[in-house]
């Protein structure tokens, strides 16, 4: 194989990539070196007997037009540069611009790229452009075909001028059952330069090689004529190739799919190609794939008509065709269908409208017909006539748009409150948002409901730390209601630990003045495995002053040495007793 594939571009090739690529490809080089020039300044014109001046002046040259001109120099922050005239001002000096900037030549005005002379003596040219192409040529007597990657170069030489360089990167040669890849480069290291890519002289094939140049939207040479004359006539790479609005082309991938399933192509040329474009785009993001190989499993391949591979039947095709579905419709359909509800083409059309990406999380939850036209409903869409263009902005970020997962959160939370969806008005409340704040506010009240059992059971393991000594005490937490006006009264999160103090995730204390026991001071956490404490705070979370800190550091110690209690159930705690602990 490496004896088949050449490795110099096809004939005009260079050109067609540059009008490809114009994009890519469409930046220069912009030169400059330090030169001395004299000075024949006011002094030298008054003064018969002065001498010109040597000073340091910088010279330009423009590889796009081959403007050259000698500009003011300027010390920047990586060595010296040069200062535009028109950036130049009285006050301020001018801007310097040096080895690694980008700005628009003054003459030309295309966009280059800054280098120093000096740099490019040792290799003779620099890159300041660089793009892929892709060209498609049959090989060898059998016919192969084979699909060369080519890295497209800007080289600017020492001397100005410039040339586009194609480099052979990578090639796959087809047979008409298996692949073979090959490569022209190299992972190469360097001390100073660290890891970089190396473009080998000679190609190599790797035996286990995995598909790495992926989405290509435009390939040299091929048409109907050449897959004709290949080893695979009938894999319509041509067709696949073809524009289509939104879609991403993977030619590697599409071929591997082919001789893996010759029949892809009836589903290409017959069936629906959107369809195909995003699954092959779904595929080759998932992971790299090992020597190409493809494998679509939503596609019946043991069918061979359009229609019964796609799941659909002769109407359902043609209604696909007609609007031109990609796979999020196509799916939408087929699993609507497959739970028993056949949704039309306007249905598909309300669809369309509503533009949401989670649409088929409607099926299997309710009628999803009739739920997307509810959607639609309440973004006043279906009543106004609106219908979004491609230019429309998006909505701002707090606008409230009624979509998919508001509904479907909706429908979560009535389930758990144990509301009646059966009812047209439970399901599909006048007010979408009113109805779905309701609910979350029910379904938090339920929530705390089914907390109270598991706050009763930690109150009754936690009250053996009950203490109280010099004017404070501490308590544990006995609700989430209290742990909600605990964070209120001192503008903190306590309220958010309720489940993990519930569930014994962590052990959450009120620290009270004994004189004010109803009346928030602080908030202790503690770690009830290490007996430390994790956080205490105050008002707005500020630290514990020198009385709390005695206080909790007195508390800590009876509750390390087993919080004792005396026969009437007083700790038995005294500052002597802390010492000795100590």
């Amino acid at each position: 194989m490496r004896k088949l594939v050449p490795r110099l571009p096809p004939e005009y090739f260079l050109t067609w990539a540059a009008e490809i690529l114009q994009d890519e490809l469409d930046i220069h080089g912009f030169l400059y070196e330090l030169e001395w020039v004299e000075d024949y300044g006011l002094d030298f014109l008054m003064d018969e007997w002065a001498r010109p001046r040597k000073r340091k002046m910088v010279r330009v040259k423009c590889s796009c037009c081959g403007y050259e001109d000698l500009y003011h120099y300027g010390r920047g922050q990586k060595g010296y540069g040069f200062i535009l005239p028109e950036s130049f001002t009285e006050e301020e000096g001018g801007s310097v611009f040096e080895d690694g900037d980008e700005i628009y030549c003054p003459s030309c005005g295309c966009q280059v790229k800054v280098r120093r002379k000096a740099d490019l003596r040792r290799k003779g040219y620099f890159v300041s452009a660089e793009g892929r192409a892709m060209s498609a040529a049959v090989v060898g007597r059998e016919n192969l075909l084979a699909l060369t990657g080519w890295v497209i170069q800007r080289r600017v030489f020492f001397g100005g001028g410039e040339r586009l360089e194609a480099i052979p990167a990578e090639a796959y040669v087809f047979s008409p059952s298996d692949c073979a890849q090959l490569m022209g480069w190299i992972n190469a290291y360097s001390g100073s330069a660290g890891y970089f890519i190396q473009y080998t002289r000679e190609w190599r094939q790797p035996m286990d090689w995995r598909e790495r140049w992926g989405q290509e939207e435009y390939i040299f040479g091929l048409d109907e004529e050449l897959v004709a004359e290949s080893c695979l006539p009938h894999c319509k790479l041509d067709v696949y190739m073809e524009h289509r609005p939104g879609a991403f082309h993977f030619p590697v991938a599409w071929l591997r799919l082919y001789q893996a399933h010759p029949n892809v192509e009836a589903a290409l040329v017959h069936g629906l190609p959107r369809v195909l474009d995003d699954l092959i785009y779904a595929k080759c993001h998932e992971e790299e794939h090992k020597r190409g190989d493809m494998e679509v499993h939503e596609l019946d391949w043991s069918q061979t008509r359009p229609a019964q591979m796609l799941h659909l039947n002769k109407e359902e095709l043609h209604l696909a065709r007609e609007q031109d579905w990609g796979q999020l419709f196509w799916d939408l359909f087929r699993y609507s269908k497959a739970a028993g509800e056949l949704l039309t083409g306007e249905d598909i059309e309300n669809a369309f409208f509503l533009g949401d990406e989670y649409v088929g999380q409607l099926v299997g939850r309710g009628p999803v017909a009739k739920s997307i036209r509810y959607l639609l409903q309440q973004c006043d869409q279906i009543e106004t006539g609106y219908v979004p263009e491609p230019e429309d902005e998006d909505p701002p970020a707090d606008a409230q748009v009624p979509d998919v997962q508001i509904l479907t959160d909706y429908w979560d939370m009535a389930e758990r409150l144990g509301w009646d969806l059966t009812n047209e008005r439970v399901r599909f409340p006048h007010n979408l948002f009113a109805a779905h704040d309701e609910a979350a506010v029910q379904a938090a009240l339920l929530e705390e409901k089914g907390l109270t059992s598991k706050f009763r059971v930690r109150r009754m393991v936690l009250r053996k730390y009950a203490f109280s000594a010099d004017g404070l005490l501490i308590r544990p937490a006995a609700s989430q209601q209290e742990l909600t006006d605990e964070g209120n009264a001192l503008h903190h999160c306590v309220s958010t630990y309720g489940k993990k103090h519930a569930n014994g995730k962590t052990a959450i204390f009120f620290i009270r003045r004994k004189n004010a026991p109803g009346r928030s001071f602080y908030t202790l956490e503690l770690d009830e495995r290490k007996l430390t404490v994790q956080q205490n705070r105050g008002m707005r979370n500020c630290p514990r002053t020198p009385e709390v800190r005695a206080f909790e550091d007195l508390w800590l110690s009876w509750v390390r040495a087993g919080a004792p209690r005396d026969s009437d159930g007083k700790p038995i705690c005294t500052k002597a007793a802390q010492a000795r602990t100590a």
